[in-house]
This record gives C-alpha cells, structure tokens and sequence, in this order.
C-alpha cells in the first residue's frame, strides 16, 4: 500500500489566500483594466515568455462514443 506523505503545504489554502489577495489588489478595476494589468505582468514574466509559443498537439479523439440513457443516472429523459 502507498503511503502518503504529510506535508506542510496546503495549496487549497494558499490559492484560497492568493485569490482573495488579487480581488483586494483588483477591487473598483474595470475587466478591461484588469485585463491590461494582466498582460503587463505577462510581458515581464520569464516563465510566460518561454512557455508562451508552447505548441501541445491535443490527444487523438475517441472513435466511439457512448450514450447511456440517463434514466439510470437520475436525470430526465428527453421527450
């Protein structure tokens, strides 16, 4: 059986954390001044830069796909 480490980080936590700091930083900003401040700091950003032109070929589609009706799933089915 795999053990789990314990660690000390909570990253939940910590994105909890940083996303409420961004809202603070960005409150009364317009979308478009959010998005402005965005780009600015994507313009400065190392890891941005060398990742940006990243071409990732998307996985092969399935052949098949399957439908199940979803009376058996507990959602209505279409009349």
């Amino acid at each position: 059986m795999k053990r789990l480490m314990k660690t000390s980080f909570d990253a939940v936590a910590w994105m909890r954390e940083r996303r409420a700091r961004i809202d603070e930083e960005d409150r009364g900003l317009s979308w478009a001044e959010k998005r402005e401040k965005t780009r600015t700091l994507l313009e400065t950003d190392p890891l941005w830069l060398r990742l940006r032109t990243r071409v990732v070929e998307p996985a092969s589609a399935p052949r098949m796909v399957v439908r199940e009706p979803g009376a058996e799933y507990g959602t209505k089915a279409a009349d």
